[in-house]
């Protein structure tokens, strides 16, 4: 596995030392939120900040020393503040509101991973013979699984990430049938490609197929255990596995559907004109201009920093401090699915799970 994925693991594993899913702070003290840097968007935006002060500064310089009088009206400017302000704040809201749906999408996946594992265990918790052990395992299995690839799906593109058909967890019969229909270029579903797909395509197939899997497993109670499921039990658990299915398509929506370009070049373009050409409606201001670089640098900061802010929301997958840690969510989610295997299977099959969920 690669570095970060050890990491991450390891942060998993130590028990003593607290876990953070994303960026904390005390909301309670506003001296400690507005002197944060971890996580906060200043040190990206400071250098815009300071660049335009100097700017700022050399037109107060032209205007003053060297009497080279700048003919700016303010009225311009005043209607292009509202314009751009509104570009800004509706930017920030689709991107929240883009934000917001993917951390919902990874805690519907979550929660129904654990959902599935329970509703299997206390089903067929009184049958103990092998058969019924083996088939539970099989969907404990395919259920963790189905977790980890969708998170692979997530990491793609990351320095360190792995494909889904290369991660160690994934073995066995489930291994060899993901290798001979979803690989890219070489599975039997290259066949009927109406196109040559991308490995990224690829990989987002891969726990559309291991969907498919769990869902024979859980099928094929009907001749591998001795006592039935009636009606609504196989409603419980194919709901369940519906509802994953439904959170990884809202995490695949979120990955493939960008913020609309044209909206984004409309705001990025005004954005950087207002700001940069705001010295220059400020030159004639009576105030002084000492005054008008700090306004320059606080209009600055407000301004790039909104849209530094809706980069950060568009994407929330990666290795930024405000990203999700979305692996080290699902370790928690596996842990629960341990505790539940042991439960109805012991200790001995909730190791095999553990260790074949360690890759």
């Amino acid at each position: 596995m690669a570095v970060k994925k050890e990491e991450e693991r390891d942060m998993a594993a130590n028990t003593k030392e607290e876990v953070h899913y994303t960026v904390q702070y005390d909301s309670e003290s506003h001296l400690k939120v507005i002197k944060q840097m971890h996580g906060s968007v200043l040190p990206k935006v400071l250098p815009w900040c300071i660049l335009n002060v100097c700017i700022s500064v050399a037109v107060e310089y032209l205007n003053i020393a060297r009497d080279a009088r700048i003919p700016v009206t303010v009225a311009g400017h005043k209607l292009l503040t509202v314009f751009v302000a509104f570009l800004i704040v509706s930017r920030v809201t689709i991107s929240l509101k883009s934000y917001n749906g993917a951390r919902q999408s990874l805690a519907v996946m979550y929660r129904e991973t654990r959902t599935v594992v329970m509703y299997a265990a206390t089903f067929t918790k009184h049958l103990t013979d092998a058969a019924a052990k083996a088939w539970r395992y099989e969907v404990f299995y395919r259920t963790c699984l189905l977790l980890r690839t969708a998170m692979a799906v997530i990491d793609h593109g990351e320095a360190d990430a792995v494909l889904t058909w290369e991660l160690p967890e994934l073995t066995g019969v489930e291994k060899d049938d993901i290798m001979s229909v979803l690989q890219q270029g070489t599975g039997t579903a290259n066949r009927w490609a109406h196109a040559l797909r991308s490995e990224k395509e690829e990989n987002m197939r891969v726990p559309i197929r291991v969907a498919y899997l769990l869902r024979k497993s859980i099928m094929s109670s009907k001749s591998r255990l001795s006592d039935k499921f009636v009606k609504w039990q196989y409603n419980k658990l194919f709901g369940s596995v519906d509802t994953f299915m439904n959170g990884y398509y809202g995490i695949r929506k979120s990955i493939t559907t960008p913020f609309p370009f044209p909206l984004l070049q409309m705001a990025r373009t005004f954005l950087f004109f207002y700001v940069f050409t705001l010295p220059l409606a400020l030159v004639n201001d009576p105030s002084a201009p000492a005054v008008h670089a700090i306004t320059v640098f606080l209009v600055t900061y407000g301004f790039l920093g909104l849209e530094t802010v809706s980069i950060e929301l568009d994407d929330p997958f990666g290795d930024d401090a405000n990203d999700f840690k979305n692996l080290l969510m699902s370790y928690a989610v596996f842990e629960d699915v341990y505790t539940t295997v042991a439960d109805v299977d012991g200790d001995e099959c909730a190791d095999k799970l553990r260790n074949a969920m360690s890759g």
